[in-house]
């Protein structure tokens, strides 16, 4: 499947911007951990949170105030699977095929997925404990599809 969100921006509440900055890794070599900064560029932890929303059957909602660009929906292209995903959960909300005439709409639905999961995702984060970043979010994904 070609890339439908190439011309899309993938678009975050401007409030998330600092705990998402704190979570990806901004910089390659020494200063990047993965241990730390489990997600490696700002459409992860955005897919993630999509993902999040889906599994916990959250409700979508949309931005709370200003937004940023964290990415071009061109990204997404790089990882084949991750258009189809996102095209499939459009027209299972929307509940009708011809949502993929939009990509704008697509993209909408997507980052409105993404803005209910990511306060789980760093409610996640807050309640880790000891324990690093990558491990303890591991074993959340574990328990979430056991």
């Amino acid at each position: 499947m070609d890339n439908p969100f190439a011309g899309q921006d993938i678009s975050i509440d401007e409030g998330f911007r600092e705990r998402i900055e704190s979570v990806v890794q901004l910089r390659e070599g020494r200063s990047a951990s993965a241990v730390h900064q489990p997600f490696r560029r700002n459409v992860d932890i955005w897919f993630f949170a999509i993902m999040i929303a889906v599994q916990k059957s959250l409700k979508p909602t949309g931005p709370s105030g200003k937004t940023y660009k964290a990415a071009e929906g061109v990204v997404l292209g790089s990882d084949p699977w991750r258009p189809t995903a996102l095209t499939l959960l459009a027209i299972a909300e929307k509940g009708d095929v011809s949502v993929i005439e939009s990509p704008s709409e697509m993209m909408r639905i997507a980052n409105s997925f993404a803005h209910a999961g990511l306060p789980e995702v760093f409610s996640m984060l807050d309640s880790r404990g000891e324990d690093t970043a990558l491990d303890y979010l591991c074993d959340e994904v574990e328990g979430l599809v056991a």
